[in-house]
């Protein structure tokens, strides 16, 4: 207090003054005590708003998990999805059905449902029920306590809770209801249970062709639910082989199951239990099957015995107290392939019974190459032919083929040559018996004791090829090829890259003829047709590449509408046959992934509630998507973080996410892509440390057109250095980074990529962090690397040009290298390699280690995520230092 502050100028300013030091006081008595707790409230607003890595990389995870194999029922009012609440998140997933009609979402099974039949699930009950009663038990010893402490000795009944103790059997109709709420509510803290039993929920399901009925498989067995209104499952199988690809018959009267190499089917109130697959010739297993629309014709995939000649790679693991080494599987570029057959065979049932039905093989090949692909079969809607794709990766082929069910004549004149050639080979047998006979002491009959077998007659119907073209594209497209039929049951319908992005192409066989349906500088991936086959449903990056979106296709007109009108990303897609509702996993910037429905007026509501507030929170900052050119004109897509104030006039040191490979339809520059490292550490870097970070997609990533996803090859790493140090470039001249503080890092490929940056380009790139990177691709796995790198000759290690070890004496900057030692995908090997060459050039105070003894290919050992992260952020504050 002072004078200026109080004035005395008056006959009683004495007693004002008194009176107003008694108000002071009291103020700051008050002041004292409410302040601790205002500003304890203050800092906890402070720290949440607060970047935290423990925030961003809880130990459990950050999302809960999303509903998956959404599909619409035949009338198009329900789909039917599995899903599991965040709580329920260590568990298997459960059958929810969403009703259009009501717009509401119900949960259909349930371990309480499952229970009935599966021991599994009631031991999950019981342990639930054992935890409550232990925890209600540990709460009333804590509450008697109090009351002790208070001065209450009043002795308790020690028969208090003793309907715990009574036989399930004993318990009354509200007792039952109230154990059944206990076990169907599963606690927050139940994720952490981690050896504690889990219940295994549904596996898949498939609807009923003609009413709301559907059929469950869960632990391998088969369920019939009837009725979705009175849910209730009946079993219809219990055996020790575990049935999978269940589908209903085509008129709902029964269905047909796979059980290891057989497909057997069973009809509804009949005892009959048929086995539709014949038998296959010897050393031939089934791959895969597909049955005609009508229910009557089968095709059967075979391969012969799994190829060997695999070789044997150690992995080291220091878990107990002396190292142990584990041999793994690895085929390598120069390995020899050992070649395996595949055929394809059609079968009709109708002749089954009475065991007269022929097999008819319509197409055999060696496949004696890594990226050999063979589609599945499509039967046409009259169920006269079958289509499917081949691949021939040694002559870049794609085989469209066509099979089509041979006339009467055609297939009597076929069982006289089939019969003809096995009464050849039967007296063939029979001589070389007698021959061998004749050579033994001991005579005995060793050939077979007629000319027929129970094998059915082998009648060979070869496919023709209908269409057939070089693909020199990316190499995940061959896969996706898939032809099936139009709905005139003669187009066929396919994928390809012939105009240099994936689009959807009609071929007339007639005429050997293409109609390219879609096209553009975007690509086009099939959900399904309707059942109709007028309609394609699909997803396509059309209106941005970061987005995949849903659309309509009508196959008469080519007209391509998107169906969705949020704008973002979709997968999981279910779309009903007339193509006006939607069943989808959605999310975007701003958004989680969520499941939502959208319905006939365009109406979309969210279905699920998946996530924790942490998540949502955490998630707010929305990056920012650029495009800019390279050198060579190609746009290049990327998203960025930059500080929060960021301005123009300050120098901030910049920070790439990179991976640089092909991942099938996938990429990094996602809207609604929350990685762990393109999104997350990216965001906290930005928003903690004030750096400018981006995520590129260079040439060399898919979803951008052949030309990107081949680019790769026999040239590994150097277009995705070009565009990167493309993109350094355009940051300086449109943001003003730092060029002298310039860091790179990425996973997989992307730790590959970051080291060729710094080791080919050190001028622009000063600092790397680089995970689990193959360093020599000779060392990698076949299949990848001869379809991404580069051709390889048996016993010549071709690819050992593409290694990084002799650019490694280049690096200028500072790198930290990142890997498991247990990883058995990118070999432990190759970061060693890479180190011990950066020390023989001197580099040793320019590179540093981070080693998960322990870890995988995504560590997950002794080094948990946030540990990395932490590393990393480390390193870098060392090296390239804050922002300004």
């Amino acid at each position: 207090m002072n004078e200026d502050t109080f004035p005395l100028d008056g006959p009683n300013d004495s007693m004002k003054n008194d009176s107003l030091r008694t108000v002071c006081l009291s103020m700051l008595v008050i002041g004292s005590l409410i302040s601790p707790a205002v500003a304890a409230d203050s800092k906890k607003d402070k720290d949440k708003d607060e970047l935290r890595l423990e925030d961003l990389y809880p130990e459990k995870g950050l999302f809960g998990p999303s509903a998956s194999n959404a599909e619409f029922s035949h009338d198009g009012r329900y789909a039917a999805y599995l899903y599991r609440p965040y709580n329920e998140r260590r568990h298997g997933s459960d059958l929810w059905v969403y009703d259009f009609k009501k717009s509401e979402a119900r949960r259909i099974t349930s371990i309480d449902m499952l229970s009935e039949f599966q021991r599994s699930a009631r031991i999950v009950i019981d342990d639930r029920l054992e935890k409550h009663r232990k925890k209600a038990k540990s709460e009333k010893k804590d509450d008697d306590k109090d009351e002790k402490e208070d001065g209450d000795d009043e002795e308790k009944s020690d028969d208090e809770n003793d309907s715990d103790d009574k036989e399930k059997d004993e318990l009354t109709e509200k007792e039952r209801e109230e154990q059944r709420e206990i076990y169907m509510t599963v606690s927050e803290d139940d994720a952490d249970a981690e050896y504690s039993p889990v219940y295994s929920g549904i596996a898949s399901f498939r609807w009923h062709p003609k009413e709301n009925k559907l059929l469950l498989i869960s632990e391998g067995d088969i369920y019939l639910l009837e009725d979705l209104n009175k849910p209730k499952l009946a079993r219809l199988t219990k055996t020790d082989q575990r049935e999978s690809q269940v589908e209903f018959l085509p008129d709902g009267s029964g269905y047909t199951v796979r059980r290891d190499d057989t497909v057997i089917q069973t009809k509804f109130g009949e005892h009959l239990v048929r086995q539709l697959t014949p038998s296959l010739p010897s050393g031939e297993n089934l791959s895969r099957y597909s049955l005609s629309h009508d229910g009557k014709r089968i095709t059967l995939i075979t391969r012969t015995n799994s190829r060997g000649g695999s070789r044997k790679v150690d992995i080291i693991r220091y878990r107990d107290r002396f190292a142990q080494s584990d041999s793994i599987s690895r085929t390598v570029s120069d390995d020899k392939v050992e070649p395996e057959t595949v055929r394809v065979y059609m079968f009709e049932f109708d002749g089954a019974d009475t065991e007269e039905a022929p097999l008819l093989k319509v197409f055999e090949e060696k496949i004696d190459e890594p990226r050999d692909i063979i589609s599945e079969p499509r039967w046409s809607l009259d169920n006269q032919q079958v289509t499917f794709c081949f691949f021939d990766q040694k002559n870049s082929d794609v085989q469209i083929r066509l099979a089509t069910w041979p006339t009467e004549e055609e297939l009597e004149k076929g069982l006289k040559e089939a019969v003809k050639e096995r009464e050849k080979d039967f007296q063939k047998e029979m001589r070389e018996a007698r021959e061998k006979d004749e050579e033994d002491v001991t005579p005995g009959r060793r050939g077979p004791r007629g000319g027929r077998t129970e094998d059915p007659e082998l009648v060979e119907h070869l496919a023709k090829i209908a269409y057939q073209f070089k693909h020199y594209g990316g190499p995940n497209t061959p896969s996706m090829v898939s032809p099936d039929f139009a709905d005139d049951s003669r187009h066929i319908v396919f994928v390809s890259e012939l105009s240099g992005f994936r689009h959807i192409h009609v071929l007339d066989p007639l005429y050997e003829s293409v109609r390219q349906l879609t096209e553009g500088r975007f690509e086009v991936y099939p959900i399904r047709f309707s059942e109709d086959h007028k309609r394609l449903f699909v997803t396509a990056t059309k209106d941005s590449p970061a987005r995949q979106m849903v659309y309509v296709l009508e196959m008469e007109s080519g007209e391509l509408t998107r169906l969705n009108d949020q704008e973002g990303t979709f997968s999981d897609v279910a779309v009903s046959n007339d193509g006006k509702r939607m069943l989808a996993n959605f999310v975007r910037y701003g958004d989680l992934t969520e499941l939502v429905a959208q319905n006939e007026k365009n109406q979309v509501k969210q279905v699920t509630d998946s996530h924790p507030e942490d998540a949502s929170r955490l998630t707010k900052i929305e990056p920012e998507f650029f495009e800019y050119e390279n050198r060579h004109g190609h746009t290049i897509s990327g998203m960025m973080f930059k500080p929060e104030g960021w301005k123009k006039s300050k120098k901030h040191p910049l920070l790439i996410y990179v991976y640089g490979g092909p991942l099938g339809n996938r990429h990094f520059v996602n809207d609604g892509g929350y990685s762990a490292d393109a999104y997350f550490f990216q965001m906290y870097m930005a928003q903690k440390h004030g750096y400018i970070t981006i995520v590129v997609d260079p040439r060399g990533q898919s979803g951008y057109g052949g030309l990107f996803e081949k680019s790769n090859y026999e040239q590994v790493g150097k277009p995705q250095v070009e565009d990167l140090v493309d993109g350094v470039q355009y940051m300086a001249d449109n943001f003003n980074i730092d060029q002298k503080r310039v860091a790179i890092s990425g996973w997989s490929f992307g730790g590959f990529q970051t080291q060729m940056c710094l080791y080919t380009e050190p001028e622009v790139f000063q600092v790397g962090i680089a995970g689990a990177g193959p360093t020599q691709w000779e060392n990698y796995n076949s299949w990848y690397s001869t379809g991404t790198i580069g051709p390889s000759r048996t016993g010549e290690p071709d690819q050992e040009k593409y290694s990084l070890i002799p650019l490694a004496k280049k690096l200028e900057g500072q790198l930290l290298l990142v890997h498991g030692i247990e990883d058995t995908n990118v070999l432990f090997q190759d970061t060693v390699a890479v180190y011990r060459a950066l020390l023989k050039a001197g580099k040793e105070t320019h590179v540093e280690l981070f080693l998960d003894p322990t870890g995988g290919h995504g560590l997950g050992g002794d080094v948990k995520r946030i540990g990395r992260m932490r590393k990393y952020e480390q390193f870098l504050l060392r090296t390239i230092g804050k922002g300004p």
